[in-house]
């Protein structure tokens, strides 16, 4: 019998191409990262050309769930929708500049071990262990566990273990399998942990330095077949400007048809639109006031403890060759993320709201809903799905999802307070699908390999990450700070592969990743300010960032449990009244604000950083600021206005290309080609005086 899977025996012959590859690329460097410790394993031997590193981090926020998201944001919000992560675009440019060459500079393998550089005393030493501890295991559990809830999405569609191993060892498994540690379905689970494991192989064997070079090939398949799923949905709906018409007229202006859940579908103004609407009732709004918005972009970009570059960026920023390197490394990461990244998906989400009418899909949630509870009403194919999912003649159907709601009385399905089942439309699954419908044999394969290739990037970058804490924070820091680098060595692939583990079983308890987030959300902002702070100011010290991240993780808990345990008040959203904080964007920024005023108290209550230490810290990175001295003879490479006009300019720049590129898709060719000029032209203004630091210094 032939398995019942859309993939063909060229698709498998591709998908299992790449996870040998994979495989191949650790066992080459595994020498190598055997070479220097920690320094060999975590920081690749400080040797990476910019190209390298800077892809390495775009691939890492590429992650398999990332088109998920957009795809549901463009039916939800419009491509306006996209502003959520496009106003990163201001810090990340501001990291380039200020920071990627001080990191390159301190020569630390982590970004917990700065604090006992730039501070020194046990003070350092504790926060340096907790910031570790907290890195290693909370941030870690939380994103992981967000991007298998992505792939278990991805692969629903595709993967039938059932079929592919046969009934008889498909049963074993389901039988020995503990069901707490299972992702959505066995079959999810399966392909999730085949994927872990070839992921765990070469990230252990090869250490940082497989994780990168098997990063640039990953991301360059994972943009180019997400450019290449773009360009068949495209020519499947007859070109751009049958997409747009098709839009217009499935999507007229002044519709309003809505889904079974109450939310009504956008018309194809707000679904084009790159500007987003601020009325909070608004439809296609993002769902926050104007004052939200203009704060986002002018003030908790800078109050956020990853404004620096800390955690996984700062990683791969001090594997470069030289500050040069990594400096140019960050910048290509950010035109790489912003210009080139968005618009694949953005295109992709709109071909499937055409593919897949929102109205067509709600019907069907509809019509399936009315077959689950009534029998009668089922057709001899809506029975054919719901016995296997992978056997289904409907296409809409994998757009389709079970849930339970507390009243079904509106659909005449159970009075008011019961708990039922029903059917509703995940605009999320429609990118999978479209991969499945559109993609030809072959091209199917590579595009899924595709997207498991930017799983396994995201997964390789935070199970090495997570480890290098272990190894480098705490066994070479506390335990044994004598260990050769044989036995750190040892411990650096021990620690990935429990890392790895521990993740996957934390991860399944997560049932609120959201909730989850908004802790976390709390504590980087309580660090915002004393990161930037521990660069540019000599008066900093250990209790400037231990007093923010107290004040700002205790205020994110007690909103969070407050409103867990007991609840707010209707039109309360948080500890704080109405009239302070509507959105929780106002709530983050006032934990900002709060934390870093009560480390900036604490700060001149307390001692200042011994001066020794201060100089030790200057003569490493060459800080700019303020430094009262302390940096006489170690000052930075390039002044603090001209890192300044750089950011300016360079954030420009990418926006300016970012929504060229988006005019030119929406057919607004005048409008695309003066923005690609101008952004054209001002990054190579950019780069040619930011690369003078370098020339100057290869002068004889």
């Amino acid at each position: 019998m032939e398995p019942n899977t859309v993939l063909t025996g060229l698709d498998w012959a591709i998908i299992g191409s790449l996870l040998l590859f994979s495989l191949a690329v650790g066992f080459f460097v595994k020498d190598e990262a055997s070479e220097g410790g920690v320094e060999g394993f975590f920081a690749a031997g400080r040797n990476m050309r910019w190209y390298f590193l800077g892809t390495s981090i775009v691939a890492t926020t590429f992650a398999s769930d990332t088109p998920l998201a957009i795809t549901g944001w463009v039916a939800q919000y419009g491509i306006a929708g996209n502003w959520f992560w496009w106003g990163g675009a201001i810090s990340s440019v501001a990291m380039t500049v200020f920071f990627a060459r001080k990191w390159r500079n301190s020569g630390v393998v982590t970004d917990a071990e700065i604090a006992e550089l730039r501070y020194g005393g046990p003070a350092a030493a504790a926060l340096r262990a907790v910031k570790a501890f907290i890195n290693c295991t909370f941030v870690n559990f939380i994103i992981l566990g967000w991007v298998f809830a992505g792939m278990a999405k991805i692969s629903e569609p595709f993967m039938d273990w059932r079929a592919l191993l046969g009934p008889s060892i498909y049963r074993v498994i389901e039988a020995v399998y503990p069901a707490f540690l299972i992702f959505h379905s066995l079959d999810n689970t399966i392909t999730i942990w085949l994927l872990i494991l070839v992921t765990l192989g070469y990230s252990a064997l090869g250490g940082l330095r497989a994780v990168i070079i098997t990063d640039l090939v990953q991301f360059a398949l994972a943009m180019g077949m997400a450019i290449v799923l773009s360009w068949f949905a495209v020519q499947h709906i007859g070109g751009l400007g049958a997409m747009w018409s098709q839009l217009a007229d499935l999507y007229p202006k002044g519709g309003q048809a809505a889904s079974a859940s109450g939310e009504v579908f956008l018309n194809y103004d707000q679904v084009s639109s790159f500007v987003p609407s601020f009325e909070l009732d608004g439809i296609g709004s993002l769902g926050i006031p104007f004052s939200a918005f203009v704060l986002t972009l002018g003030f908790l970009w800078w109050t956020n403890g990853n404004v620096d570059g800390s955690g996984y960026i700062a990683q791969r920023l001090y594997t470069a060759r030289d500050g040069g390197e990594a400096e140019k490394g960050a910048l290509w990461y950010s035109v790489a993320n912003f210009m080139l990244r968005s618009w694949p998906w953005v295109v992709a989400g709109v071909a499937a709201l055409i593919m897949y009418p929102r109205a067509d899909v709600n019907n069907l949630a509809k019509e399936f809903t009315e077959c689950l509870h009534t029998p009668a009403a089922c057709t001899v194919e809506m029975k054919q799905c719901m016995d296997n999912r992978y056997d289904c003649p409907i296409k809409n159907y994998s757009l389709l999802y079970v849930t339970e709601v507390d009243s079904a009385a509106g659909e005449g399905l159970a009075a008011d307070g019961a708990t039922v089942q029903v059917y509703r439309e995940d605009r999320e699954r429609g990118y999978p699908t479209l991969v499945r419908d559109v993609m030809p044999p072959g091209l199917l394969g590579l595009a899924l390999a595709a997207l498991m290739a930017a799983f396994m990037s995201t997964i390789s970058t935070h199970i090495n990450w997570g480890a290098s804490y272990v190894a480098n924070d705490f066994y070479y820091r506390f335990i044994n700070p004598q260990a050769s680098d044989k036995s750190l060595t040892l411990v650096s692939r021990v620690a990935t592969g429990v890392i790895a583990l521990l993740s996957i079983y934390v991860s399944t308890f997560i049932d609120n990743i959201g909730a989850m987030w908004e802790l976390w959300a709390g504590l980087m902002a309580g660090l915002g300010l004393p990161h930037l702070l521990r660069w540019l100011w000599w008066r900093a010290n250990a209790w400037t960032e231990i007093s923010g991240m107290l004040v700002g993780f205790s205020l994110a808990l007690v909103n969070f449990l407050v409103g867990r345990m007991a609840g707010y008040p209707e039109g309360q959203m948080s500890i704080l009244p109405e009239v302070m904080a509507s959105h929780a964007i106002h709530v983050i920024c006032w934990i900002s604000l709060i934390s870093g005023s009560v480390a900036l108290l604490v700060t001149w209550l307390t001692k200042p950083v011994d001066d020794k230490q201060l100089r030790k810290f200057a003569e490493k990175v060459n800080p700019m600021g303020f430094w009262k001295g302390h940096n006489e003879g170690a000052t930075s490479e390039r002044s603090f206005a001209n890192s300044l006009f750089y950011w300016l300019l360079g954030t420009a720049a990418i926006y300016a290309a970012m929504f060229g590129v988006g005019y030119m898709l929406r057919l607004e060719y005048l409008v695309g080609i003066g923005l690609l000029v101008f952004g054209a032209v001002a990054l190579v203004f950019m780069v040619r005086g930011m690369n003078q630091v370098d020339r100057q210094h290869q002068l004889p």
